[in-house]
């Protein structure tokens, strides 16, 4: 954008229709906030859609719930009409109205579940709930699926003013006993074997809440039917990957590449290996996140927030090798509009042919971790490596540093012993 500094923060200039018009993309969605009317802006996303928005508190004080709605696209809206619709939301919203929820409750009347899911996936999907970060598309279309392919089947045709905890106890209940599993094709991957199961129904219900709490929101509901709906706990699964196993993927992973197969996808898989990286993290991995110089990956949109990974050089070695046929992504799709989709089908052959059927994709994350401890690195460094906000989350591998302090005190024991002559038989 003309002459306008990328650290400047906020950014502000009078919004006018010449000035949105010379507004130019980056490689990150920013807003503009125009001088005129508080928090009024222009929201510019990388692939140069350009939208007008209005942040908005209802009523008066600190209490007030705040707000921020999109106003309109500018290929559908003038700026001078936004800016006076910005002006009526903010009048209204003064008094004590929500101009949105008013909008939504005479758009949609009595909404389906099946659309409120849609619209939910659209509207909050991709931001974090808690802090309005924006989310790895790979993670909040997942998502969505899981619940188009779980709740659609069974709860999708009720009018959502209907749905009532029972019914959501009947769909956990559907979910957990296999009811939704099926076989269906997608455009990418072939044929995907869906599968229900309690871990599927936990899932499912915990993403379901949401979806009903954003129609709270919205003032579309009063209550949320998921709450007080019992999930039993998950087991936590342990899968690691022996000194065997590792050696039979790489095997596996070297004659996929020696036949010029899914290039991008064993490129993928061997970072994940290397680094304990997310999925989502190395599939939608950003040339700007990369700092080759100081060795760290600078990522902005994890599970957890923004996150500083130190790489190893094997790892650095593989994006260096990286073709850059893409100006924003590390692993662009065959068409270039977005990240690397074709990861899961790729997965499921190398993993066929490694003979390591009930070996997970995130299972390389868990191993990682495992390989970590088991050479006597700290809780702390691993959760660094990991990328873990909080502690309590690397405590799952707690009894791996352990079975590294025990080989530690043989170690050491063994070699005081012989100084001292004692028998350790």
């Amino acid at each position: 954008m003309g002459g306008m500094s990328r650290n400047m923060s906020p950014r502000k200039h009078k919004l006018t229709q010449n000035f949105i018009d010379s507004v130019e993309p980056e490689d990150k969605r920013f807003i503009i906030w125009d001088t005129e009317i508080a928090a009024f802006g222009l929201r510019v996303m990388p692939t140069g859609v350009k939208s007008f928005i209005i942040r908005y508190r209802i009523g008066q004080g600190r209490l007030a719930r705040e707000r921020m709605v999109t106003l309109g696209k500018t290929t559908d809206l003038r700026c001078e009409a936004a800016r006076s619709k910005a002006k009526d939301f903010r009048s209204e919203a003064r008094i004590g109205l929500d101009p949105e929820a008013e909008r939504r409750r005479d758009e949609l009347g009595i909404m389906k579940v099946s659309a409120l899911i849609e619209l939910w996936g659209k509207e909050a999907a991709p931001f974090n709930r808690r802090t309005g970060a924006p989310r790895k598309s790979q993670r909040y279309n997942d998502d969505i699926r899981l619940l188009r392919v779980h709740v659609n089947p069974i709860l999708g045709k009720m009018p959502i003013t209907e749905v009532k905890k029972h019914d959501i106890v009947r769909l956990r209940d559907g979910i957990a006993t296999g009811a939704t599993a099926k076989k269906q094709k997608t455009k990418s991957r072939g044929i995907q074997e869906v599968k229900g199961g309690m871990g599927t129904a936990r899932r499912t219900i915990a993403m379901l809440k949401s979806v009903f709490a954003y129609a709270l929101d919205l003032e579309l509901l009063e209550k949320n039917p998921c709450h007080g709906v019992r999930i039993p706990p998950g087991v936590q699964r342990e899968r690691y990957l022996t000194q065997a196993e590792a050696q039979r993927l790489g095997e596996v992973l070297s004659s996929f590449e020696a036949r010029g197969e899914a290039a991008s996808a064993i490129r993928i898989i061997r970072l994940l290996s290397l680094t304990g990286a997310r999925r989502g993290e190395i599939m939608e991995l950003r040339w700007s996140e990369i700092d080759f110089e100081r060795g760290f990956l600078r990522l902005d949109a994890t599970k957890s927030g923004k996150s500083i990974r130190p790489i190893s050089g094997a790892a650095q070695k593989l994006l260096s090798e990286a073709p850059r046929v893409h100006e924003t992504w590390v692993f662009p799709d065959a068409k270039g509009t977005g990240p690397y989709q074709g990861l899961p089908k790729i997965w499921r052959e190398v993993r066929e042919a490694a003979g390591l059927e009930d070996f997970r994709m995130h299972d390389l994350r868990h191993s990682f971790a495992s390989f970590g401890a088991a050479n006597g690195l700290s809780l702390p460094i691993i959760g660094a490596l990991l990328g873990h906000k909080n502690t309590s989350t690397t405590q799952r591998y707690a009894h791996l540093t352990d079975i590294a302090a025990r080989q530690a005190a043989n170690d050491v024991s063994d070699m005081v012993a012989a100084a001292l002559g004692v028998s350790t038989g």
